[in-house]
């Protein structure tokens, strides 16, 4: 019993510990070294809001550490500037993320372009993807319907409700697939 008791008061203090650890944006070795030029380039590069500094800031002060500004914003811009390009918003499209609002100025456009382009083909995949499990499901519950309704356990006022299910089906998973080819050939998609 004591042993359980144990565990349940280490595991009631380890986890709220090691949720706050996880949490911390900073560790304290990286405050203490202060190399606040690579921590600026990779913010930047990953396509951290700028805001992110406050944070270090924040938790830098706790161990003692203070943060060199001017270093992290001027390694931070040049970190984004290869992270706003039209390639990485073409990437974050394509996956679906939503926009990314850190590139400014010149560099928002291509970024901006490229996003706009992969959200397109990752709406595209969407839609196709949805056609594809439509069609499936469909022609599951129609089979479904057909395996009853050729049951002799089944009634024969069943049977005509199925009959009748079996129409609706049919004509729903007809239109599915005349919608899924038409999908297809307007965006020129036949993955």
């Amino acid at each position: 019993m004591g042993n359980y008791v144990e565990r349940m008061f280490l595991a009631g203090f380890v986890a709220p510990v090691f949720v706050l650890i996880s949490c911390s944006s900073i560790s304290e070795s990286e405050c203490m070294a202060g190399n606040w030029a690579d921590i600026g380039y990779r913010d930047g590069l990953n396509g951290k809001q700028r805001t992110k500094i406050t944070d270090y800031v924040k938790e830098c002060a706790e161990y003692g550490a203070s943060v060199d500004r001017q270093t992290y914003i001027e390694s931070y811009e040049v970190g984004l500037s290869y992270y706003c390009t039209y390639e990485q918003g073409f990437e974050r499209g394509k996956k679906g993320y939503g926009y990314n609002a850190v590139c400014t100025g010149p560099l928002a456009a291509d970024f901006r372009a490229g996003y706009d382009e992969g959200y397109i083909e990752y709406e595209l995949r969407r839609t196709y993807s949805k056609y594809q499990a439509d069609i499936e499901q469909t022609e599951a519950e129609l089979q479904d319907v057909k395996d009853r309704i050729a049951d002799p356990e089944v009634d024969e006022d069943e049977k005509k409700r199925l009959q009748k299910k079996r129409k609706r089906l049919s004509r729903k998973l007809k239109n599915l697939i005349w919608e899924f080819r038409d999908f297809r050939q307007k965006h020129d998609l036949f993955y």
